[in-house]
């Protein structure tokens, strides 16, 4: 194949439009299945990595639409699903910016021998699990379900009574003592439960509201179905906060916080909550001439995020009932059950527990992690306790699984070596599942009321802060859970592992497959882990736009909890074990804990991003 002569995707005869729509297709409800395996940011669509690559490599006069059949957008159903005819052998494709790997994994289809690069060290090991380990085949997603429903089922035994079995998730908000009448208020972003639209009109409308008793606010659940039936919802006509069905009219309560014009409102005493004045503890309302005050709702949570609970706390709302979306609201009891978990956490602490992520949020990034802004400077704030409970269990068990894993793999007759390095493959998938977790059960998620269910904390380039926050019960099948995390996982397998082995299906695979495929962890400026002497037939990638988005930064939400469940533990401190290079730095014979991305590699990242440079840049 001469690479010097015009190639097809040169031509004016390429078809731009077709592989457009199939890409655009591609990022619908079609998506990939490994992309639900765990959040990537501008995750590039298969059907167009795999054209682009086919056509650098056919020649200008190639016919369009034997191209558009031969890479399967001409097929049936999804195109990325349909297998490429076109086999490009001994054709070697380097990707210095790598990402969430949809160059590389079609390099692959088409029988190229892939290089692919990542700088930072979460995709680093997202693209192991992608291109990497997929040439177990099967048994490895076998052994993943195997042991990942081992983990569910001794955290289902070691969260018995902080999760009522019958919820799926809780619905929570933070609390400030108002500054006015020194009574605790929510501070609630969204008072809907649903508003769900079928073909006929509405046909789940929900929301809560807060009722006054004494000097505490209660909830109550207003459920229209409920109260009207199914057929009076699908009539309905909402306006904003307004539903009108036939004559009648209900009203949702308005949120009583908007953080972007730092306003919140008491629902006790109907009083604004305004600023702060520190040095003399004053609630101002409205600042003097030249007086910079924090807004009160800031002050407290920031002296909540410093260990002080007395002016902010958080409270459950209420419950999401499992089966038939049923919402009821939070008792006593379920506080007590995140008050329990609160005591726990404290032991932690206390303990110096290396499991718990006190590593630092990247303290210039007010631009895309607003939680910083209200104290929530380490990552394990960005929870509630019983969600970092839970959390700091899961590592302890993903870290178990793969000491036994191993040792396993030894009495089934693998060498050491051998035994190492499947258990690393097996665990680094729990490992994912654990992060795909963590995106959906933090105080940074939100219940979305069109599809009712709660949203990813990683839903937009960045993390916002949420008035309005998800904890899922983690052994339930709602969205978001463990189980469903897991699942994610072994349907993400059953796609990539045919895809690495060179087979339609798992019914065809082969026991094993050597694959074509190098994930180097490696500066793209540089290519250090290149072979010098390698030479590239094709140089395909998609690198990070200006300041779009801040990887290093973000992926740290990961990163903090990828760490923990590959390492070990000694001497309560996290010590190499699996993916050692992504975690730790050898300085001659020891190892040094790299404690985040941003302090690492954000400086090197291609992608730029003012704040890092400091205020003159």
């Amino acid at each position: 194949m001469r690479m010097d002569e015009r190639k097809f995707i040169e031509s004016p005869k390429f078809p731009v439009k077709e592989v457009s729509r199939a890409s655009a297709a591609e990022k619908g409800p079609g998506r990939p299945p490994h992309w639900e395996m765990v959040f990537w940011w501008t995750r590039k669509p298969l059907i167009a990595a795999r054209a682009v690559i086919a056509g650098c490599l056919l020649p200008e006069n190639t016919d369009r639409e034997s191209f558009l059949r031969s890479i399967g957008i001409r097929g049936k159903g999804m195109a990325h699903r349909n297998p490429p005819s076109y086999k490009f052998d001994g054709v070697k494709l380097l990707d210095p910016f790598a990402g969430f790997g949809s160059i590389p994994l079609e390099a692959l289809r088409l029988g190229i021998s892939a290089t692919a690069v990542e700088l930072l060290p979460t995709a680093y090991v997202f693209l192991k699990a992608i291109l990497e380990y997929p040439k177990y085949g099967k048994k490895l997603s076998d052994d993943v379900k195997k042991w990942g429903e081992w983990v569910v089922e001794r955290l289902k035994e070691e969260l018995k009574g902080f999760y009522d079995e019958d919820v799926a998730a809780y619905i929570g908000s933070w609390e400030v003592k108002c500054p006015n009448c020194g009574r605790w208020t929510p501070l609630v972003g969204n008072w809907w439960l649903a508003r769900v639209k079928g073909d006929k009109g509405y046909e789940r409308i929900a929301w809560m509201k807060p009722v006054v008793n004494g000097d505490r606010v209660g909830i109550e659940v207003v459920d229209l179905n409920k109260m009207l039936g199914d057929r009076a919802v699908e009539r309905a006509k909402i306006v904003k906060n307004r539903v009108i069905i036939d004559s009648e009219e209900f009203r949702v309560p308005e949120s009583n916080i908007e953080a972007r014009r730092e306003q919140a409102v008491c629902l006790l005493c109907n009083q604004p909550i305004k600023y702060y004045d520190a040095e003399d503890g004053r609630h101002v309302i409205k600042p003097g001439k030249g007086e910079k005050l924090k807004w009160y709702v800031k002050y407290a949570l920031s002296r909540y995020n410093e260990g002080d609970d007395s002016l902010a706390r958080q409270r459950l709302l209420v419950k999401v009932k499992q089966g038939e979306l049923e919402f009821e609201p939070c008792t006593e009891k379920d506080q007590e059950k995140l008050e329990k978990a609160r005591e726990e956490v404290k032991k932690l602490l206390e303990a110096n527990d290396p499991d718990v992520p006190r590593d630092f949020i990247s303290p210039y990034s007010v631009r895309y992690l607003f939680p910083i802004l209200y104290g929530m400077t380490e990552w394990y704030k960005l929870f509630n306790p019983r969600q970092l409970l839970t959390l700091v269990k899961l590592v302890k068990l993903i870290r178990e699984a793969g000491k036994q894993i191993e040792q396993e793999k030894v009495e089934e007759g693998l060498s050491k070596e051998e035994a190492f390095k499947y258990a690393e493959a097996v665990t680094t998938y729990l490992a994912m599942m654990l992060a795909n977790f963590v995106d959906f059960n933090s105080l940074n998620t939100h219940w979305e009321v069109v599809w009712c269910t709660n949203k990813r904390t990683m839903a937009v380039r960045g993390i916002a802060m949420m008035w309005n926050w998800c904890d899922v019960n983690p052994v339930t099948n709602a969205t978001g859970s463990l189980i469903k995390c897991l699942t994610n996982s072994i349907d993400s397998l059953s796609y990539i592992v045919p895809i690495i082995n060179n087979t339609s299906s798992f019914s065809s695979l082969k026991e094993e497959s050597t694959g074509t495929v190098k994930v180097l962890l490696d500066d793209a400026t540089i290519l250090n882990k290149v072979d010098a002497e390698e030479k590239f037939d094709l140089i395909v990638t998609d690198p990070p736009y200006y300041d779009d988005v801040p990887y290093a930064e973000l992926s740290d939400f990961y990163y903090v909890w990828l760490k923990r469940a590959l390492s070990d533990v000694i001497d309560n401190k996290l010590a190499p074990r699996f993916i050692p290079e992504a975690f730790f730095e050898k300085v001659g014979e020891s190892y040094i804990e790299i404690p985040t991305q941003w302090e690492k590699y954000a400086l090197s990242e291609v992608s730029l991003n003012p704040p890092r440079l400091g205020p003159n840049a």
